[in-house]
């Protein structure tokens, strides 16, 4: 089974108007990271569609809710998108919002298997008491919480989830159910290679196949230093191209000597088992 465990889309209303803002606010940044374009219209259909293209069994969404104002359009916005073939969707709240704690409790009452947060464009660091508090809250929930990870293309600093901040996030929740993005900190390799081996999270590889090339040799050392049974395929979709990112993905993991049942569950086993497909007891990754 082969999927992609973090893309993005918008209610067809306005994907349009959300892409060319998104697009805008890179532009700064350019000189650092270059040009950055959309390969799908961030519409369902166009993720499907791109999803289909590429091979794909399962396109997971990731979406992010960007204001305290109450999720629940959101939500219900995900949890149909969840009940789509060859579609799943993550939640989201706001750790700012004064409800964000009884949405998650309606985001687990839908269905939805986790959240998104995005520490940068919500304005708080992983490691603050209202992440904590949104992170104990959703463990208590079996709910996972997946972070942006490190530097992010369209913001500029500083970094509000670093490895140090998940260390201390960690710490604090060791009940928790962490993935991070973008292999646990875009552009902060040195401290992702040493700190996150030693901690109880999983990585996404978005955004880091192919654009980070030069990044490889480094990158078998943290996916080893990790174990490939934490490592979940990404795209980051519509910011990277499905087929082209699941290409590189597996000429990385061939150049770098994973194994059949290594490269199976990265690009999507391992997924599998947190979306709870194909697993009729329900076991979870931490079983």
């Amino acid at each position: 089974m082969l999927i992609d465990f973090h893309t993005h889309l918008f209610p067809d209303k306005i994907a349009e108007r959300a892409l060319a803002q998104l697009v805008e606010n890179t532009r700064p940044y350019r000189s650092r990271y270059g040009e950055t374009k959309p390969h799908t219209d961030a519409t369902v259909n166009g993720l499907a569609a791109s999803s289909r293209a590429a091979g794909l069994d399962v396109s997971v969404v990731m979406p992010i809710a960007t204001s305290p104002r109450p999720s629940e359009t959101i939500n219900n916005f995900a949890a149909q998108v969840d009940a789509l073939p060859g579609l799943r969707s993550f939640g989201s709240v706001h750790p700012h919002s004064p409800d964000a704690m009884k949405e998650l409790e309606r985001a687990a009452s839908l269905g939805l298997r986790g959240i998104k947060l995005h520490p940068e464009y919500q304005g708080f660091f992983a490691d603050g008491p209202e992440s904590v508090a949104v992170v104990k809250k959703a463990a208590s929930l079996r709910l996972w919480v997946l972070f942006h990870a490190g530097e992010d293309i369209g913001m500029p600093p500083p970094v509000h989830c670093a490895p140090e901040h998940v260390a201390r996030l960690c710490d604090a929740v060791p009940e928790a159910r962490i993935i991070l993005a973008h292999l646990g900190g875009y552009r902060l390799w040195e401290q992702v290679e040493a700190m996150l081996p030693s901690l109880p999270v999983y990585l996404d590889t978005s955004f880091c196949l192919p654009n980070e090339r030069g990044e490889w040799e480094r990158f078998c050392r943290i996916i080893r230093g990790i174990g490939p049974e934490r490592v979940l395929f990404g795209s980051d979709s519509p910011w990277a191209d499905q087929a082209e990112t699941l290409a590189a993905a597996r000429e990385f993991l061939d150049t770098y000597g994973f194994s059949a049942p290594e490269q199976a569950a990265i690009l999507g086993g391992n997924a599998a088992r947190i979306l709870g497909i194909g697993v009729a007891d329900g076991t979870n990754a931490y079983s």
